[in-house]
């Protein structure tokens, strides 16, 4: 029983021992662990002890004593770590996704020191280094890091900066290394970095970018004044804040320089260049630049009256279509050309749109109908004209004068000499034939070639170059009356002839209703006027070839005794006395 109760005591003491030594084990190990976690000292005068004593309550205790080795020096703390370079400026790393991104990636020695703290909002923060930024936004972190971070830093203040990486650095179809962000793009050209950005990036992206026309850009943006351009391979973009950012692309591009391009003036771009019909058009502030498909050529017009009047036609897509040419400035005015016509401006009147044909009358000599003072319009007798001077209608080529009172069958228009002046015998016989009304064009020392004072041409001649205007309508007889002057300046008889035949093919082509009645050269029966008198013959002899009436007076002034007051003209006694015979002689012919 003894022994039995020795056995019992040794064992309790044994289980004492063990447990006494487990509690110190114990103890001990607390004691490891608590040693470990007190705070380490943390300096008052280094960089990076003054960072902490300013975020302490943010970054907690320090885990370990500042260390510093080949120029960083380190602090962790229980929420971060503060870092400091040899130039004492110290940042925080702090334990969220940036900081474990940052950790992860090689700490300093693979992107550096920070050189800020960490930014943005608790959702989306960033963190710049020496050589990378680290951005998180909450489904992750993007790095940006080597050329491509340093374009990122230097333009991080412009416009807003290139803001958030889209995507990684990477190689675009075309092998181009690029790197997408939310204000813009940077692309690696030649080992540089080429940044757009903001509204340009935004224009570029619209033309479809690196892949579009303007393709990839060539440098970075660059100041003018209060704007910004960038050029691009197929273009340049440029930006104001009153236009935004607007492409400026081939072929437009070179007319746009050879204009002063933003200088200039057309100014900065407005719109994007569009197609129009039968070419395209770009709008600046100054003007807009036209180009056919046609001939491949560009025109612009300018702003003003000239260009607004366009844009009220219809523009490009109206009845004017694109222009021919620049505006070009005459005296008193300006005008610019167009595929159907042209406009041309007036100080003090305002702009007129004119046909092509009136147009060149006007070009030809400006002063002598004045200026337009309608547009011009088309009927089924051609295209009329309104002028200061005068009222025309071009028709086939042939400028008309527009009578004050109408032109029609009751009528007869005279084209003659000295002859008809007055109430001439021609006149009279007119009326005598029926005619009433008389338009009279009458030129003394004039003929077929003899030339009308003025216009240095004779009838012939000045009717076929527009430079003497007939009148519009349907006369019922168009009287040809002259020759005398032709013979007295002896001219061929078989060349006047030539000219009385050019000109009865233009009277035929303006009246082709109208009879035509050729009169030959009132004259006397005696030697001195037998020239007259072949002239006569001559003219007469034509008209019946070419199958129009014809009247011969030669030797009338004999036959009729009729009164003269010089050498080859009538008194009004003799114009009276010969009327009546020229107005059976005129039914006659025409059969009335």
């Amino acid at each position: 029983m003894r022994s039995g109760g020795k056995g019992a005591r040794a064992l309790r003491v044994m289980r004492r021992l063990l447990g006494t030594v487990a509690v110190v084990a114990a103890l001990a190990g607390a004691g490891v662990l608590l040693a470990w976690q007190l705070p380490r000292p943390i300096s008052e005068t280094s960089a990076i002890g003054a960072l902490w004593h300013r975020h302490s309550d943010e970054l907690g205790a320090a885990w370990n004593p500042e260390a510093c080795a080949g120029g960083v020096c380190v602090q962790d703390y229980r929420r971060g770590s503060i870092y400091a370079g040899d130039s004492g400026s110290a940042h925080i790393v702090r334990d969220d996704a940036v900081g474990e991104a940052f950790r992860e990636r090689g700490g300093v020695a693979a992107l550096g020191l920070p050189i800020a703290e960490e930014s943005g909002s608790a959702d989306r923060p960033w963190q710049a280094f020496q050589r990378a930024g680290i951005f998180s936004d909450g489904g992750g972190t993007a790095l940006v890091r080597g050329p491509f971070w340093q374009s990122w830093l230097r333009y991080s203040q412009e416009r807003g900066g290139l803001g958030f990486p889209k995507t990684a650095e990477h190689a675009d179809r075309r092998g181009t290394r690029v790197q997408e962000f939310v204000n813009g793009v940077v692309y690696l050209r030649d080992g540089k970095a080429v940044p757009t950005i903001s509204d340009i990036a935004s224009a570029h992206r619209r033309t479809g970018g690196a892949f579009g026309p303007l393709g990839y850009p060539k440098s970075t943006q660059r100041a003018v004044g209060d704007r910004l351009v960038q050029a691009f391979d197929g273009g340049e973009v440029w930006w104001s804040g009153g236009t935004g950012a607007v492409s400026v692309q081939s072929p437009f591009l070179t007319a746009y320089r050879e204009r002063g391009g933003v200088g200039g003036a057309l100014g900065l771009p407005t719109a994007e260049a569009s197609r129009v019909a039968g070419g395209s058009m770009q709008p600046f502030q100054g003007g807009v630049l036209y180009r056919s498909d046609s001939d491949g050529a560009i025109r612009a017009t300018s702003s003003g009256d000239i260009q607004t009047r366009y844009e009220e036609l219809g523009g490009p897509e109206g009845e004017l279509g694109l222009p021919a040419g620049e505006k070009v400035d005459v005296p008193g005015g300006r005008y610019q050309s167009f595929a159907g016509g042209v406009l041309l401006w007036h100080e003090g009147a305002g702009v007129f749109r004119m046909d092509a044909g009136n147009f060149a009358v006007w070009a030809a000599d400006p002063g002598r109908f004045g200026w337009p003072v309608k547009d011009s319009w088309t009927d089924d007798r051609g295209a009329h004209q309104d002028w200061q001077k005068a009222q025309t209608v071009l028709r086939e080529g042939r400028l008309l004068a527009v009578p004050q009172t109408p032109v029609d069958a009751s009528t007869a228009v005279l084209l003659c000499d000295s002859q008809c002046d007055g109430d001439s015998w021609i006149e009279q016989g007119a009326r005598g034939a029926g005619f009433p009304n008389i338009v009279k064009l009458g030129f003394g020392g004039s003929g077929y070639l003899a030339p009308i004072r003025g216009l240095g041409a004779g009838f012939a001649e000045s009717v076929a170059s527009n430079r003497l205007l007939l009148p519009d309508g349907d006369p019922g007889v168009v009287i040809v009356t002259l020759g005398g002057n032709d013979a007295a300046q002896q001219r061929a008889t078989v060349e006047v002839a030539a000219a009385e035949e050019q000109l009865i093919g233009a009277l035929r082509t303006i009246y082709p209703h109208a009879a035509i009645v050729v009169d030959g050269v009132m004259s006397r029966n005696d030697a001195a006027h037998a020239a007259r008198r072949a002239m006569d013959a001559a003219v007469t002899e034509r008209a019946r070839r070419l199958g129009v009436h014809a009247i011969s007076v030669a030797g009338w002034v004999s036959d009729y005794a009729a009164p003269q007051a010089d050498n080859v003209h009538l008194t009004p006694a003799g114009h009276d006395r010969i009327g009546p015979h020229y107005a059976d002689a005129l039914r006659a012919a025409l059969g009335r």
